[in-house]
C-alpha cells in the first residue's frame, strides 16, 4: 500500500464553523481525513503531522519558515507522496516559496485547501484533498503543484509558482501564464498544451536553494496605484528592510509624475540608503516601451520578467537569506518556471 504524508497547517479547509464565525480547531483537520475515509475507503494510508494550525491569512515569514523547516527534514523517499492542507488566503504565497525549495525531491508535492468548511454545503476542500491523492497515486509526476477545483468543478493542477492569489470576488486562482498544468479528471491524469514540454525538459529546472535559518532580512512589497506617495515611508535604520520589490502596471511601467508620486525619485533614495530596488513583472527587456518604463530601466531598476508577485517575492526572501548568494547572479535564473518566458522557449 502507498503511503502519503499529509501536512496539516489549518486554514478554512482545517477549520469549522461556530456560531457564525469560522476559526480554527485542533480537530477539525483530521476531520478532512475522516471524511476521505468515509467516501473512498481505507485504500490509501497516511501519515499526518501538524506543524501549524492558523488560518493562513495569520502567515508570517516565520510560519511559512516552520513549514519549510518541516519539509527540510522529511524524509521523502519513506512516502509516494506528500499534500499540505492551506487556507487559500495565502495559499499562493506559501506555494511560491515552497516550489522555488523543493521542486527538485523525488515525489510530488501538492497543496491544497478549501474554499468553505467542510460542513459547509458547496465546500470543495476534500474534492481537492481527494484530487491531490489522485495525482500522487498516477506516479508520474513530480515536482510542487497546488490543486484546486474551480467554479466549473475542475480539478485543476496548477504549478506552485505559476499561482496567483484568488479574486476577492468570486475566490477564483488563476494561473499567471492563464493556463493550469493540468487538471484530473475522472481518474485520470491530463495535461494542458505545453505543460507535457515542460515535462519532457525535466520538473527539476537547477539545483535546489536552501532553507534558510530565518527570514531577518526582509522585503517590502509595494503595489502601486494613482495617488501613491511614497513619502509614508520612512526607513529608519532599524527597519529598513534589506531590498523593495516593486509590482508594476500591466504594461510595465509605474508613475513617474513630480515629487512624492515618483516612483523613480523614491528609488533614488532607496539607493541613497542602500536599499536594493525591484520592478515587477516586467515583460521585455527590448522592442518598444512607454517612456515611463524606458526612463525606469536607464535609472538601473532591476526588471524581473514574467514573474508573479508571489513568485518574485519568494524569491527574493530567500536569495537575500541565503549564505553566500550572490543575488544579482542569481535572481535571472529561473528554478521552478516562475519565468513564464522559460517555459515557452
Amino acid at each position: 500500500m502507498s503511503k502519503i504524508l499529509v501536512i496539516l497547517t489549518g486554514g478554512t479547509i482545517g477549520s469549522r464553523i461556530k456560531g457564525e464565525v469560522i476559526d480554527v480547531s485542533s480537530a477539525s483537520p483530521y476531520r478532512l481525513l475522516a471524511a476521505y475515509r468515509e467516501k473512498y475507503g481505507e485504500g490509501q494510508e497516511f501519515e499526518v503531522i501538524q506543524p501549524l494550525n492558523l488560518l493562513s491569512e495569520n502567515m508570517t515569514p516565520e510560519t511559512i519558515l516552520v513549514i519549510l523547516k518541516t519539509l527540510e527534514k522529511t524524509a521523502f523517499e519513506n512516502y509516494d507522496g506528500v499534500i499540505i492542507t492551506h487556507g487559500s488566503d495565502t495559499l499562493s504565497y506559501t506555494a511560491a516559496f515552497v516550489g522555488l525549495l523543493f521542486h527538485h525531491v523525488p515525489v510530488p508535492v501538492v497543496l491544497v485547501a478549501g474554499n468553505h468548511p467542510q460542513e459547509e454545503e458547496g465546500s470543495n476542500g476534500l474534492n481537492n484533498f481527494a484530487g491531490a491523492v489522485e495525482l500522487i497515486r498516477q506516479g508520474t509526476l513530480r515536482g510542487v503543484f497546488v490543486l484546486y477545483q474551480d467554479d466549473q468543478g475542475i480539478n485543476q493542477i496548477y504549478l506552485a509558482t505559476r499561482l496567483v492569489e484568488a479574486d476577492p470576488f468570486l475566490d477564483q486562482f488563476r494561473d499567471f501564464a492563464r493556463v493550469p498544468f493540468g487538471r484530473i479528471e475522472r481518474g485520470s491524469l491530463i495535461l494542458n498544451p505545453g505543460s507535457d514540454r515542460a515535462m519532457r525538459e525535466e520538473m527539476r529546472k537547477s539545483e535546489s536553494l536552501p532553507v534558510p535559518d530565518s527570514f531577518s532580512k526582509k522585503i517590502l512589497l509595494i503595489r502601486p496605484y494613482p495617488g501613491m506617495d511614497y513619502s509614508v515611508f520612512d526607513f529608519k535604520e532599524e527597519n529598513r528592510p534589506a531590498a523593495v520589490l516593486h509590482l508594476l502596471y500591466h504594461s510595465s511601467t509605474a508613475c513617474l509624475a513630480e515629487g512624492n508620486y515618483s516612483f523613480l525619485l523614491f528609488a533614488r533614495r532607496c539607493r541613497e540608503l542602500g536599499i536594493d530596488v525591484y520592478m515587477a513583472s516586467h515583460k521585455r527587456l527590448g522592442g518598444n516601451r512607454y517612456v515611463t518604463g524606458d526612463m525606469l530601466l536607464k535609472e538601473g531598476i532591476v526588471p524581473l520578467l514574467n514573474i508573479s508577485p508571489e513568485s518574485a517575492y519568494a524569491k527574493l526572501m530567500l536569495l537575500y537569506n541565503t549564505e553566500g548568494i550572490c543575488v544579482p547572479e542569481k535572481i535571472g535564473q529561473t528554478l521552478y518556471f516562475e519565468n513564464v518566458e522559460d517555459a515557452q522557449k
